[in-house]
């Protein structure tokens, strides 16, 4: 697997882990018109280790996909 298609996975991954955030928050919520949006912003709250673990995966995936552009571009020369 080269730079590119790992940067690519490990923003994959982010997005999964940013999206379970709020299916996990969400599960077993029949009528959103029950639950008050104050409460399911403070249930978030508890879910603040998925948030960083994207943004890290983010980073990492952002980082990997520069990289392999740069010697991508610096073979090709």
């Amino acid at each position: 697997m080269n730079r590119r298609a790992a940067g690519v996975s490990f923003c994959f991954i982010a997005t999964i882990l940013y999206v379970s955030r709020y299916f996990i928050v969400t599960n077993g919520v029949v009528s959103y018109a029950d639950v008050p949006l104050k409460r399911v912003v403070v249930r978030l709250g508890d879910y603040d280790i998925l948030l960083i673990l994207s943004i890290v995966s983010l980073i990492i995936g952002v980082i990997y996909i520069i990289v392999g552009e740069v010697k991508r571009r610096s073979e090709q020369v």
